[in-house]
C-alpha cells in the first residue's frame, strides 16, 4: 500500500529513515526543514502487509529520492509514480536502489559519487581565516562563481536571498582583494545527526591556494560545533585526498544520480572542483 504522507506520519517516516541517518540525510533534512505541506515537496510511503514502512519516496522541486532495499515489493508502485512526476529531472539515492530504475529512464544517465564523513578535523586549513559567510550583497558574485565552476547558476538571486533570510542554507565564501567571490561551498541540508556539504568550487585562477580546503573545513566546523558529523560526496580521487587530509573518512557507500544525458559535460554540484 502506498500513501502520501502528512504531518501525522512524521514519526513513522523518520523512524524508517533513521536506520541509515547519514545516507538518508537529504530526505531527513528536507522533511525536518520543509515538512509535509510545502508546495515544493511531496513524500510518499509504502507499507507491507504488516503495515510497516518499507520504502519512502521524496520529491523536492525537480529532484526525487527513493529510499528502499533491493528486495522492495513496492517497486512496481514507485516506478509509475516516479514516471508520472513531470517536474522531476534528477533521481538520486543509494546506488543499489537507483540501479533498479536505470533501465526505465533511458533519457537519464548515472553519475556515482562516494560518501565521506568527518567526526573530527585532523588538520587545520591555512586559509580558514579568510572564510566568511555569504552576504546578500555578494550574491551576484557568488552566482558568477557557480556558473564558472558548474556551468550554471545554482538558484536565482531572489531565491538565494530568500534562502539566506530563512536560514535554510549556509554558504561560506572566500573573496579576493577586489571583493569578488573566488571560492565557496554550502551546508545544504542538516538533520539532527549530520550536515551535508556540497557545491564547493574555486575559480581556476585562484586554485592551489588551499581555498577549497578552508571552505570545507569551516563548514565542517559548523557541523561539529553542533555535535553533528559533516558529510560530503566526491567523485574525483584528487578531491577525495583533499577531504581525507582534513579528517573525512569514506563510508564505502555510493550515491548515484540519474540526470539528463545532455548534462554529462557539466560539473557535478555535489562535488568539489578545486583540488589542491
Amino acid at each position: 500500500m502506498i500513501y502520501k504522507c502528512t504531518e501525522s506520519h512524521r514519526e513513522l517516516v523518520l523512524d524508517f529513515l533513521s536506520t541509515n541517518p547519514i545516507l538518508n540525510l537529504f530526505v531527513i533534512g528536507d522533511i525536518e526543514t520543509y515538512g509535509f505541506d510545502s508546495l515544493n515537496q511531496d513524500v510518499w510511503a509504502y507499507t507491507n502487509e504488516e503495515e510497516q514502512i518499507t520504502g519512502v519516496l521524496l520529491r523536492y522541486k525537480e529532484n526525487a529520492i527513493p529510499v528502499h532495499g533491493t528486495q522492495f515489493t513496492g517497486f512496481e508502485t514507485f516506478l509509475p509514480l516516479l514516471q508520472s512526476l513531470e517536474e522531476v529531472q534528477v533521481i538520486s539515492g543509494e546506488k543499489s536502489t537507483i540501479d533498479q530504475y536505470i533501465d526505465y529512464f533511458p533519457d537519464l544517465e548515472a553519475t556515482e559519487t562516494d560518501l565521506s564523513i568527518c567526526s573530527e578535523l585532523t588538520t587545520e586549513a591555512d586559509a580558514i581565516y579568510s572564510v566568511e559567510k555569504l552576504k546578500k550583497e555578494d550574491i551576484p558574485s557568488y552566482l558568477t562563481l557557480q556558473k564558472a565552476c558548474f556551468k550554471k547558476e545554482s538558484e536565482s538571486e531572489m531565491t538565494l536571498s530568500d534562502m539566506l533570510n530563512n536560514e535554510t542554507v549556509l554558504i561560506h565564501v572566500i573573496k579576493n582583494e577586489s571583493g569578488e567571490v573566488v571560492s565557496a561551498g554550502r551546508l545544504a541540508v542538516e538533520s539532527a545527526a549530520a550536515g551535508m556539504i556540497i557545491g564547493v568550487g574555486t575559480v581556476e585562477t585562484e586554485r592551489g591556494k588551499g581555498y577549497a580546503s578552508a571552505v570545507v573545513a569551516s563548514l565542517a566546523q559548523v557541523c561539529l560545533a553542533k555535535g553533528k558529523k559533516a558529510c560530503l560526496f566526491y567523485h574525483d580521487p584528487k578531491a577525495g585526498s583533499l577531504y581525507h587530509h582534513l579528517g573525512f573518512q569514506d563510508t564505502g557507500e555510493v550515491w548515484s544520480m540519474l540526470k539528463p544525458k545532455e548534462e554529462k559535460a557539466e560539473k557535478n554540484f555535489f562535488e568539489e572542483l578545486a583540488t589542491e
